[in-house]
């Protein structure tokens, strides 16, 4: 599917369901790009993307280096599923969604995961519902995993509350202003975990 396409595609589905998408556009290049960056290429073990879309992100993944094998994109919506399965087949697709998490992983045998890459538009979700998908999110990560999620505007996407409540540090990494709309890249990992690495160096 040609990307003028792909863009169209996601307009309709957007169109069809604004919460469940977030956006009119799929992810810029260079935001996708600054999300692939947050992975440690040399650290063992999967990356996961929630929320695939069109694959703006997956490319980037792939364009870093990272194997395809390596790679497990987590996509609820058939029609960016059918998208993801054209474009990358040699990507692991896993039609579900990622508040079961945990449980699509298992039943495809992937992990250890050191990276979650989230495109998810967690805004528009309950609280509950973000409280949900980050708990099962972080839970998968190996110790010093991280989890990666962009949103449109300068401030953390996840809730103080939720923060509070899961022992997470947020950190702003980047902030892509010709993204459209402009956008910025959360990093989270548990608190204790930092402490650790902090310990450790």
């Amino acid at each position: 599917m040609a990307p003028l396409r792909r863009n169209l595609n996601f307009l309709r589905r957007w169109l069809q369901n604004p919460k469940a998408v977030g956006a009119v556009v799929p992810s810029g290049r260079r935001l996708a790009s600054a999300m692939a960056a947050e992975v440690d290429l040399a650290a063992p073990g999967a990356v996961v993307e929630l929320g695939g879309g069109t694959g703006n992100v997956t490319a980037a993944l792939l364009e870093t280096g990272i194997a395809p094998q390596d790679i497990a994109v987590v996509e609820r919506d058939p029609s960016f599923a059918r998208v993801i399965s054209a474009r990358f087949p040699e990507v692991r697709l896993l039609q579900g969604d990622a508040a079961e998490l945990r449980r699509l992983l298992r039943e495809a045998g992937i992990g250890p995961v050191k990276a979650v890459i989230s495109g998810l538009p967690l805004l528009s979700m309950p609280d509950r519902v973000c409280l949900r998908i980050i708990s099962e999110a972080i839970e998968s990560l190996t110790e010093d995993g991280v989890l990666v999620q962009f949103t449109y505007g300068p401030s953390s996407p996840v809730s103080r509350r939720i923060l509070t409540r899961l022992g997470l540090e947020a950190q702003r990494t980047s902030w892509v202003v010709d993204n459209i709309p402009p956008a910025s890249v959360w990093r989270y990992r548990p608190i204790a975990a930092k402490m650790a690495a902090q310990r450790s160096a």
